[in-house]
């Protein structure tokens, strides 16, 4: 006779909180070893605690073993909806420690790889400032790509976002931040540099004959239309990538201009005078329901 799988009763206590922590934190490590240092356990334990939110929910969550670590087709959805549901239990903790004048909880922001380095971000000011005023107030950062992070806002997984101004997303409500200079660039091995370095002057047409590193993501019309001159080569997803392949000498590409103090070894910028351009930078939230007391404290240190 076929045994009958047990099925979730739906009370959740301060155990299956703390489970649901601890899953997400795995999920968020890489695996069972990598979460040891973060959650201060051994492996054994964490598979343990694994194994018993899977007994509460009477479902197989993940794979783990020899072969490594990754979530069953059950799981990714678990993992949706208890990102979710701490991120409501956060909120409702924040909106009752308000109503005694203590901020609390956490606060989840989504940004782009590199944002945090440029010094017109005002985001690290206006975290210092509110953890000097609420320092029960946990901030955490989410790198990821525009659309992920217009996502991530939209799913509730994300109060707030700092994007690029490409276009308006229903449902998000937008303030502008600060303008980023973009610039093109190549690394010092690159034939552009090499004739820079021996005092040869560059032509717009000796430029745009060169390889060029795109985006793998919507980007402004702006951008692209200054693309379209130009060979295309490498793909990238992530500023650090393409950071990366400029510097291999091989490719150019387009980058902010502050990143160019984190290039490693030497690199130009060509043309700025033509080439150079800004890109409004936004921040976004939820603008379809009541800000939580978190987001609503926030704001007014970030936006300014």
């Amino acid at each position: 006779m076929a045994r009958r799988r047990k099925v979730f009763s739906g009370q959740i206590n301060d155990v299956d909180i703390r489970l649901m922590r601890v899953f997400r934190t795995v999920i968020e490590c890489g695996g069972l070893s990598a979460a040891q240092t973060e959650l201060g356990v051994g492996r054994s334990t964490i598979s343990r605690q694994i194994a018993d939110l899977e007994t509460r929910l009477g479902l197989r969550l993940c794979h783990r073993g020899r072969a490594g670590f990754s979530l069953t087709q059950a799981g990714r959805q678990v993992l949706d909806y208890v990102d979710r549901f701490l991120k409501s239990a956060d909120d409702f903790s924040a909106n009752i420690a308000a109503m005694g004048d203590r901020l609390v909880g956490r606060l989840e922001i989504g940004l782009m790889d590199f944002a945090l380095t440029d010094e017109a971000n005002p985001l690290l000011g206006a975290i210092k400032t509110c953890r000097a005023d609420a320092p029960g107030l946990s901030v955490n950062i989410t790198v990821g790509t525009p659309a992920e992070i217009e996502r991530g806002v939209l799913d509730g997984r994300l109060h707030l976002g700092v994007v690029p101004d490409y276009h308006r997303t229903p449902g998000l409500q937008c303030h502008p931040l600060y303008d980023e200079p973009v610039g093109l660039f190549c690394g010092g091995d690159h034939p552009l540099a090499q004739a820079l370095d021996r005092g040869a002057p560059l032509s717009e047409r000796e430029i745009r004959a060169h390889a060029l590193v795109y985006r793998g993501y919507f980007e402004s019309d702006l951008l692209r239309q200054r693309k379209l001159a130009f060979p295309q080569g490498s793909t990238a997803y992530q500023t650090e990538a393409v950071m990366g392949l400029i510097q291999s000498g091989i490719y150019i590409g387009f980058l902010p201009v502050h990143c160019q103090r984190h290039l490693h070894g030497r690199s130009h910028e060509l043309l700025p005078e033509l080439f150079r351009y800004s890109t409004p930078i936004h921040a976004i939230w939820r603008s379809d329901r009541e800000q939580s007391a978190t987001l609503s404290d926030f704001l007014p240190l970030f936006l300014g």
